[in-house]
């Protein structure tokens, strides 16, 4: 699972040059290709075949640098172009019709040099697509952020007739599955596995709930590797433009992989209970969040499991530092009936109804206020209140 590039020489040293800076780069799967630079139709045929993230092509002059740009961004547009000379005169930015190809000199280039400009070219790649990616995550574990990301993806895709999928990127838990009891053969961890082969396994891997589908953990059993973040931007370049909405539903602590989810998404919510261990580790979540690249403004928190005796929610967002956006009753009864039942919560429910609240605040409708309850800023410690 990890990225792929394919090199596409003009010459033996620069094949041998290129070849040095990706020997260097322990996560660079290069794949095989001919010796010298193919014909561009062959090059295009080598690609759309292999389907590699990069392609490092070493370029002649600016004329040709032009014409593998319009040649590969016309015909491959999925891949990542990296072009490389031995003595360029020319701007590294070189205007293209729709857009720049970038040209480095292997001169003057070293290994963490070639790093970033691979990355940088990757990155312009999979950062395409709407703005759609949503996630839920626990302060700490048993939040409900799970039950939270599953019946809001049932809402947008029932109540708001949206297309919707929930990824369940929990790896080790997969808790909607076992709350909805799927039978499913495949799992999340097959999708990363297959995440270069996306269109032709999709439709096998998904597992279809009423008008939505959920690409599930519930059933992986055997040990697995960590996934690479290459894995899962792979995954998000293939979804975000399939569905209105992208729901991810991620465990408390962020990995270096699950990092490609958090810092492309649209907002990351964070869900705490009204309980003082639940909102000092929901800031910590926060903190972290902003610390790894997320945007300030795309971090907001969740506060489930609401009931009479609970802290106002401008209380909460007060001592938590971050905007409380959504308020979710604690309706203990309808949620258990639904986990007995293996099935959705009653949309008429109370519950119900906040999830639905909540998927029409998605779709741009603004949710339903919440009414403050009372204060009970003496129920949490000065050492909670501190910042």
């Amino acid at each position: 699972m990890q990225l792929t590039a394919m090199i596409f020489p003009s010459s033996a040293d620069g094949r041998s040059r290129i070849e040095e800076l990706c020997a260097g780069w322990s996560e660079l799967l290069v794949l095989p290709t001919p010796l010298g630079r193919p014909s561009d139709p062959e090059m295009i045929r080598m690609i759309n075949s292999e389907r590699p993230e990069l392609a490092l092509v070493e370029l002649r002059d600016k004329e040709d640098a032009l014409s593998v740009a319009e040649t590969l961004n016309a015909s491959c547009p999925s891949v990542a172009v990296l072009g490389f000379s031995t003595d360029w005169q020319h701007e590294t930015l070189v205007r293209t019709g729709n857009g720049y190809q970038r040209v480095i000199s292997t001169d003057k280039l070293d290994a963490k040099g070639f790093v970033e400009a691979a990355l940088g070219a990757v990155a312009a790649t999979k950062g395409t697509g709407p703005d759609n990616l949503i996630v839920f995550m626990p302060s700490k574990a048993g939040s409900g952020a799970s039950t939270i990301a599953l019946n809001v993806t049932a809402a947008l895709a029932n109540e708001c007739t949206k297309s919707a999928i929930l990824m369940e990127a929990d790896l080790h838990s997969g808790p909607a599955g076992m709350y909805l009891n799927l039978n499913s053969t495949r799992t999340v961890i097959d999708a990363l596995t297959e995440s270069r082969r996306l269109d032709e396994k999709w439709n096998e891997l998904i597992t279809p709930v009423g008008n939505f589908g959920i690409l599930p953990s519930c059933n992986v059993t055997e040990p697995f590797p960590e996934p690479s973040p290459w894995a899962y931007q792979r995954l998000l370049a293939y979804v975000k433009p399939r569905y209105e909405y992208v729901i991810f539903d991620l465990p408390e602590v962020v990995t270096r992989a699950t990092e490609a989810i958090v810092t492309r998404a649209k907002t990351v919510y964070v869900v705490c209970m009204p309980e003082v261990s639940s909102l000092m580790l929901g800031r910590k979540r926060c903190a972290g969040l902003i610390e790894r690249g997320v945007s300030p403004d795309r971090v907001q928190v969740i506060l489930n499991r609401y009931s009479k005796d609970s802290p106002e929610p401008a209380a909460v967002a007060e001592i938590l530092g971050y905007p409380v956006t959504q308020v979710i009753p604690n309706d203990y009864k309808s949620l258990w009936e639904a986990n007995l039942k293996r099935q959705l919560v009653d949309e008429k429910s109370e519950v119900g109804k906040a999830f639905a609240s909540f998927a029409w605040s998605l779709t741009g409708r603004p949710p339903e206020p919440v009414k403050p309850i009372r204060k009970l800023f003496g129920l949490l410690p000065s050492a909670l209140t501190a910042k």
